[in-house]
């Protein structure tokens, strides 16, 4: 009995010991898109500086995809400062894209999509998505390092997936869009306080020549 509760114990021991082994490679490499897609629907390149209202736009699409049934996670890549340890996937979406694949497959099982300036990565479940990245081949790149430009490139690639998959999703506003809407809000609402200010004064003014009038009526 006691030799087989020791080797019950070792076999514990070595099983503990190859997965506290196999965490820390999981993540040795040290990209930091493997992190934040763990939980996250995207990772976004801190140094594009996109702006909220881009995000907002992607997580819009994003959420309406995942509501039709179309689940993604999107990483953006601007240069080889968002790879982390991994630099030698700059500008190669595709390997990107199947390597960080491999890296999440163990928490998610789903799409990937990879966007970069020069062009567009799509994996699925680890392995390549053939049919889907010959639909990313066929989009136009940012061809830039700036946010809107990557974020732009972005919602063309994944309108492009959604509707290639028979699941189409309506354009959110673009920040140009909420730009001019936010525009004509504050616009009305100053021209309402001039009206208001303008009533007030005539208000005043009226009944001041009202009372004058009443006043010459009286003395006559």
């Amino acid at each position: 009995m006691r030799a087989s509760s020791a080797r019950r114990a070792l076999t514990l021991i070595l099983v503990l010991g190859a997965v506290v082994a196999a965490a820390p490679a999981a993540h040795a490499d040290g990209d930091p898109a493997s992190d934040y897609l763990l939980s996250q629907q995207t990772f976004l390149s801190p140094n594009a500086r996109i702006s909220s209202s881009d995000q907002a736009q992607l997580t819009a699409l994003l959420t309406a995809a995942r509501r039709r049934g179309y689940t993604i996670r999107i990483a953006v890549i601007q240069s080889s400062y968002d790879l982390g340890a991994v630099t030698a996937f700059d500008n190669k979406p595709r390997l990107y894209a199947h390597f960080l694949s491999q890296e999440l497959r163990f928490v998610y099982k789903q799409r990937l999509l990879v966007v970069m300036p020069n062009g567009f990565g799509i994996a699925d479940d680890g392995k390549p998505a053939p049919a889907e990245q010959a639909i990313l081949d066929r989009l136009a790149p940012a061809r830039s390092l700036n946010g809107a430009a990557l974020v732009g490139a972005t919602v063309a690639a994944l309108r492009a997936l959604t509707a290639h998959a028979g699941v189409p999703i309506a354009a959110a506003p673009s920040s140009t869009n909420s730009t001019m809407r936010e525009g004509i809000v504050i616009a009305s609402a100053i021209g309402l306080v001039v009206l208001l200010v303008g009533s007030s004064v005539w208000i005043r003014r009226s009944g001041s020549l009202v009372r004058r009038l009443v006043k010459g009526i009286r003395d006559d």
